[in-house]
């Protein structure tokens, strides 16, 4: 198939993929639990850092449980572990309005949707997209991903004065029925890989996704075990680890943040909203540059841009809000695009859910440090401006570090 003909050929696996981006366990939760934060606060009396813990909680697990998402979904295939993993976590959701009336009950509910959940993570979604799209990778990641940012947009804009009318519990009803909309389309339209992609021995239908996966790509696909031995691979585990902790965190205080500032549900709602329209335009921005642009280029100046606003929003006050929430939009925007990408041009695809399972799971390890600093900096201070000048900082050594990657024209680079 030529490559020109990738959109026709994919279509389906990348709307797939796209809707199962959206409402999966890295994006749901990620968005939404920043509305819940004050109702949880009025009505129970936890801090904000003991809330946050209820993030770190759930990546504690997804750091332990991705690796071994990845093996199964390269063992068992992407349609069958993601639908699964995708019900589960939607039935987890459902139970949260009926089961947590403690801080022990939200922190148990947070491991087990994190535990189920986790196979129908980007892990699943970008293998599938990246199989089906070589010339034109960047992009339809890009676009598959981008759906991360209407979640931002519709989650922040309708959901948080939805859950201000009628409570929390009525949230997480609506959270339910989203994920279980997109299940069937996640099982009977999502595939491993291209229906023309035979192996030497068996035929499509019939042959194992992993060995499929290694008659598809290059001779240079590294093993599990030959990637983790690379520099290269250290360097990304680095910079996404940093990302994680510098901004992730914000991003679900940002609601509060606002509605601290003095700006009502709708208001605070509005800018939020904002903020995933710049999710989606980033993750096309970032996606179609990837394939024009050298890499390293794209991640220094979009992470410049993030600290930039990051300092202004802790130093400068509210009016920077719209600017910042612009910038954390892209930088969202960019992160999971830039694991999966680099994942697949520096790796191959034979081994990437085993790979992908180990960067995702680093990356979401500084996931679960960032909400517990920025709860715990807002309990100190009364404010995240310790928080905000802290992230700009961090993000300094990302900028360093990716002008010292290889480039993907060099076969041995990665060793």
């Amino acid at each position: 198939m030529e490559q020109v003909n990738e959109f026709k050929r994919g279509w389906k696996v990348l709307f797939a993929c796209f809707l199962g981006i959206a409402v999966n366990l890295a994006t749901l939760p990620y968005y939404t639990n920043g509305i819940f934060i004050r109702f949880w606060q009025e009505e129970f009396g936890w801090s904000r850092a003991e809330i946050g813990a209820q993030t770190s909680i759930a990546v504690i697990v997804m750091v332990l449980s991705a690796p071994l998402a990845g093996r199964l979904l390269d063992r068992y295939g992407i349609r069958l572990v993601a639908s699964i993993s995708l019900t589960l976590f939607a039935v987890t959701l459902y139970s949260v309005r009926h089961v947590v009336d403690s801080l022990a009950d939200l922190y148990i509910i947070s491991m087990l949707y994190a535990l189920l959940g986790i196979a129908s993570t980007p892990i699943a979604f970008t293998r599938a997209i990246s199989a089906f799209f070589v010339k034109h990778r960047g992009l339809a990641l890009g676009i598959g991903l981008s759906s991360t940012g209407l979640t931002a947009y519709f989650s922040q804009t309708y959901l948080t004065p939805y859950v201000a009318e009628h409570g929390w519990r009525a949230g997480y009803d609506i959270l339910f029925w989203v994920v279980m909309v997109t299940v069937p389309f996640v099982y009977f339209w999502t595939r491993d890989y291209p229906e023309d992609t035979p192996t030497q021995n068996q035929d499509s239908e019939t042959a194992p996704s992993e060995q499929r996966a290694q008659s598809a790509h290059s001779d240079y696909d590294l093993t599990f075990s030959e990637s983790i031995r690379t520099v290269t691979f250290w360097k990304l585990a680095t910079i996404f680890f940093i990302l994680a902790v510098a901004i992730l965190g914000i991003v679900p205080a940002y609601i509060p943040l606002l509605l601290d500032a003095g700006l009502s549900p709708a208001e605070a709602g509005q800018i939020g909203g904002v903020m995933g329209i710049s999710v989606l335009a980033g993750r096309l921005i970032i996606g179609a540059a990837l394939d024009r642009v050298y890499p390293p280029y794209v991640v220094a100046t979009v992470f410049t841009l993030v600290a930039a606003s990051c300092l202004a929003l802790g130093m400068g006050g509210i009016e920077y809000a719209l600017l910042t929430a612009i910038a954390l939009g892209f930088a969202v925007g960019a992160e999971v695009d830039l694991i999966g990408y680099f994942t697949a041009r520096y790796f191959g695809l034979s081994h990437y859910g085993a790979i992908y399972g180990l960067q995702y799971s680093i990356f979401i390890g500084g996931a679960g440090v960032s909400p517990i600093l920025v709860g715990y900096s807002w309990d100190v201070t009364g404010n995240y401006d310790v928080a905000l000048i802290g992230a700009a900082c961090m993000l300094i050594p990302v900028v360093l570090i990716s002008f010292t990657l290889p480039r993907f024209n060099d076969e041995m680079a990665a060793h």
